[in-house]
């Protein structure tokens, strides 16, 4: 079951925002430094120009970019294209106590509002010794490690994301202002779905996001806020905090080809997950054979054969040709070819 938003039909467009964020952006883009592999940007990553030692700290902090994220990199109270240095300012005017409860929000677990450190801690020690006394430190004096926190940020605008956000702040802000516009003339709906091509509508009051988890989000009575990035993907992030609006971090490409669904996908793998069935793929791989052939040929019953066959064509792992009144099966190379790196996309997004 995938992620629903609901009540989109009911969602004022007026509660619609966008913000084009330094902070949010750059929480972003450590999340790629962190882990570049599977964003296909490792070679993007080597060439950062970040010293030595800004890298070496930056990955005593990584848990604090990872899916679950600080509040302040995963929504803004700003419109259109804050400033870095307001944004900064007011991270550093906030007391120390609210700044550490959100860089150790990842490690809380379910729920992400708890307020219990236990599990903070214990998650920590689960990451080595140095992340538990930096948590430990952000829990019983943080006015030192927040210090120390936010000051990392601004050496790593100053020695480089300064100059990228400088590159793409525009047209970050103009797709932000283009999508929402987009929500006022045709829908919120129609708006959604076109973000990204894990986002379909299901009806005219809900849209499907093809995300493993599984969860309804009715955003009826709720505030969006749209936040365009150039490093999300191949994620979607949609944050729901408690009291923030809902927070729809997409990539700036856009709708691209789709990709199968979480239950196409399932049901890939539950059609591959019997001994015979793969048999019968191995039967026509090479070429198209009928059901009597390969119950023939691979000394298989022919009712068992047809059930098999046509699993494999609901799944579409073989396709169905017919000729006269023979129909032939033949394995669908691109579907099976494909099977890993698209449930790699869904689990990753």
């Amino acid at each position: 079951m995938p992620t629903v938003l609901a009540g989109v039909s009911r969602l004022d467009p007026e509660r619609i925002r966008h913000v084009a964020s330094p902070l949010i952006e750059l929480g972003s883009a450590l999340h790629v430094l962190a882990e570049p592999a599977h964003h296909g940007r490792a070679d993007w990553a080597a060439a950062v120009p970040l010293p030595d030692d800004l890298r070496g700290e930056l990955a005593q902090w990584t848990w604090t970019v990872r899916a679950v994220r600080a509040r302040f990199f995963a929504t803004s109270s700003a419109t259109g294209m804050p400033l870095w240095d307001d944004e900064l300012a007011a991270l550093r005017e906030r007391p120390p106590e609210d700044v550490a409860a959100e860089l150790v929000r990842p490690l809380h677990g379910r729920p992400l509002s708890s307020t219990d450190n236990t599990a903070a801690l214990h998650w920590a020690r689960s990451r080595g010794r140095a992340t538990a006394a930096l948590v430990e430190s952000l829990l019983t004096d943080p006015a030192e490690p927040v210090r120390r926190f936010v000051e990392l940020l601004d050496a790593c605008w100053r020695e480089w994301f300064c100059g990228v956000w400088e590159e793409s702040r525009d047209a970050l802000a103009a797709r932000g202002r283009q999508d929402r516009d987009l929500a006022v003339r045709d829908g919120v709906g129609a708006m959604l779905r076109s973000l990204d091509a894990s986002l379909d509508v299901r009806d005219k009051d809900s849209v499907v996001v093809q995300k493993v988890q599984s969860k309804r989000i009715d955003i009826s009575s709720r505030s969006l806020l749209l936040v365009p990035s150039n490093y999300i993907a191949p994620h979607l992030f949609i944050g729901e905090i408690p009291g923030e609006p809902i927070t729809v971090i997409y990539p700036t490409g856009g709708r691209t080809a789709g990709v199968p669904t979480a239950q196409q996908i399932r049901a890939r793998l539950d059609a591959l997950a019997s001994p015979d069935r793969l048999q019968v793929c191995r039967a026509v791989a090479s070429e198209p054979r009928t059901a009597g052939e390969i119950a023939a040929l691979w000394g298989l019953h022919p009712t068992q054969v047809t059930r098999h066959l046509r699993a494999l064509t609901r799944a579409g792992l073989v396709t169905a040709e017919r000729e006269g009144r023979f129909v032939a099966y033949r394995l669908n190379n691109d579907a099976l070819t494909t099977l890993g790196a698209d449930l790699l996309t869904l689990i990753m997004r």
